[in-house]
């Protein structure tokens, strides 16, 4: 969409249905990005994350947590790259293509200079810049700390019109009693519309099994609420900024909308624009696209079919794991057996464990009788704040208990091919004893090749075994020496299919191994250790290609990888 600004504030005048992400959930990289303007032409207006002058690595996790079906608190801590690696990657997406839908840019800084600094920056990319004056459970002099009175909206805004001729939407905060009087105070200040509303709070949500707080931020543990709960709010806080900005001054409308019917009474109170985020995390990816559609559809027909397509559970509540065993072979290896849960699980999905005050981390569900996972120890430094969370794990002894939340992630991919091999290395080996399972149940023949740097290693071969010929290798002081058997397969490469699981120089080795044996790219899949740190759909962290591994499953093909140019996978 290639409009000037008076074009664009004509389209958001005109009645009728516009849909927009939001800041920080879903379209939050690059990549995801084009996916949403090239396969989901249902959202008119794409909402970036946060960005920030400087690099913001945000808060541990957990970053979300699960108040009730259909409401979160959230405390990602304004997790961003910074304007250096931002404006690359908007340059980069802008090039690319002319945009179907309008791009809105959410800014964010704690002096008027920073916002103007990135509005300057940013303003050749950017169709709208959205002001985060509004998060609530930022560091101080960020968000909310800005949008709590009309004076100091009145001189960010002012200050950042002078520095772009870009349209300005400052975001404000529900958290205050005169959000009119603000509105209208960034309106005369040169504001060309308001986004409302960020989230409600925040709040500290207590776990109800451990009796303490789940998010990590240091601010108290609190979060912003989103999600159902606010929507009352969110149709009374926009209903009072339309009388306070009059008619013709465009809002984009946000919290808590899962519904048709919820965004016909937000719209009613005044929104123009209807933005859609928590209710992401209960519309699970591959029905996102139907979703919209109907959503669309019950709008201008008063029906509520997208109904069908929101998860009407938790979808991130907590079990009590005790543990039952624990086989250390090595003082950095761990296979863990829990009691007391339930979880039923395919191959290659995961469960968050949490450990309350050391985070939670996406681990591999390596067998459910009893509920199994396989953990290497990272390396450890307080200071850095690196590898707490395994280094709280390796303290925990037979009978103390964690909490797990999941599974997370789809099934791996089961290949219509006659023989499948997997190779394995390192806590990779936690997903072959289900996806061996699997791939035995339909008809495969199977050869697993496993390796580990020690003999004392080689963990869950009783698993395995029924299942596969199996394969154990340890490298014993020579790296990859699993590679050297794969190499003496004999197989026909038509007829195979090929897994690999593990640490990333083994699989890019791995994949290029298998491709010079002959193994069609289609038919070659490694199972990606991403970023995770939501496993809903939400975050974004996880994103290959512009699909969520939480939702498309951690298993993608040589040609998938090598057309996305997965740079941690580079292969010939």
């Amino acid at each position: 969409m290639k409009w000037n600004n008076e074009q664009i504030l004509e389209w958001l005048r005109l009645p009728g249905t516009k849909l927009a992400t939001v800041s920080g959930v879903w379209s939050t990289k690059p990549a995801i990005i084009q996916r949403i303007d090239d396969d989901f032409p249902e959202i008119d207006m794409i909402t970036t994350k946060s960005f920030q002058v400087n690099p913001n690595p945000g808060n541990r996790e957990p970053i979300i947590a699960e108040k009730v079906a259909g409401t979160f608190a959230n405390a990602v801590g304004l997790r961003n790259p910074g304007l250096t690696v931002v404006k690359e990657e908007l340059k980069s997406l802008r090039e690319k293509r002319q945009f179907r839908a309008l791009l809105n840019v959410s800014l964010s800084g704690s002096t008027p200079e920073e916002f103007c600094i990135l509005a300057r920056e940013l303003e050749a990319y950017a169709d709208i810049f959205e002001l985060n004056f509004s998060c609530p459970h930022a560091k101080p002099g960020y968000g909310s700390s800005i949008g709590s009175t009309a004076e100091l909206v009145s001189e960010y805004v002012a200050s950042i019109r002078k520095a772009t001729n870009k349209l300005i939407f400052p975001k404000l905060t529900p958290n205050v009693k005169n959000i009119g009087e603000i509105a209208k105070a960034a309106i005369e200040a040169g504001a060309d519309g308001i986004a409302a509303i960020n989230t409600v709070g925040p709040e500290q949500l207590i776990e109800p099994h451990s009796g303490k707080p789940i998010l990590y931020n240091p601010l108290g543990h609190k979060g912003g609420i989103s999600g159902q709960e606010i929507l009352p709010i969110a149709i009374e806080k926009i209903r009072e900024i339309r009388q306070a900005i009059g008619p013709d001054m465009p809002i984009i409308g946000m919290g808590g909308i899962f519904r048709a019917s919820d965004a016909a009474k937000l719209m009613e109170a005044g929104a123009n624009v209807i933005g859609l985020g928590t209710v992401f995390a209960y519309v699970p990816g591959k029905f996102r696209k139907q979703y919209l559609q109907e959503f669309r559809k019950d709008i201008s027909q008063a029906t509520q079919n997208a109904d069908t397509y929101i998860l009407k559970r938790t979808v991130a509540s907590y079990q009590a794991a005790r543990i039952s065993t624990i086989d250390e072979p090595t003082k950095s290896y761990r296979v863990v057996t829990v009691e007391g849960v339930r979880m039923p699980f395919s191959s290659s999905q995961y469960a968050f464990i949490w450990i309350p005050g050391a985070g939670e981390k996406p681990i591999s569900i390596a067998w459910d009788q009893p509920l199994t996972f396989v953990v290497r120890k990272r390396e450890y430094s307080q200071a850095g704040n690196k590898g707490e969370f395994t280094h709280a794990f390796f303290q925990l002894k037979a009978g103390d208990t964690f909490y797990i939340r999941g599974p997370y992630s789809a099934p791996a991919p089961l290949t219509e091919k006659k023989l499948a091999i997997i190779l394995s290395g390192g806590t990779g080996i936690g997903v072959v004893p289900r996806l061996a399972q699997e791939l035995k149940a339909a008809g495969k023949k199977l050869i697993v090749y496993h390796g580990a740097a020690k003999k004392e290693e080689i963990v869950l071969q009783e698993l395995i075994e029924p299942f596969a010929d199996y394969h154990p290798v340890a490298d014993e002081g020579k790296a990859g020496r699993v590679l050297d058997a794969l190499r003496e397969c004999q197989m026909e490469a038509q007829d195979t299919a090929f897994y690999t699981i593990g640490p990333e120089i083994l699989m890019k080795k791995g994949l290029q191994v298998a491709l010079d044996m002959g193994i069609s790219p289609d038919s070659a899949f490694a199972s990606l250790e991403t970023n995770n740190m939501c496993g809903i759909g939400i975050c974004g962290e996880c994103e290959v290609g512009g699909v969520l591994a939480c939702q498309k499953g951690t298993f993608f093909n040589a040609t998938y990888l090598k057309k996305h140019q997965f740079k941690k996978l580079q292969f010939s």
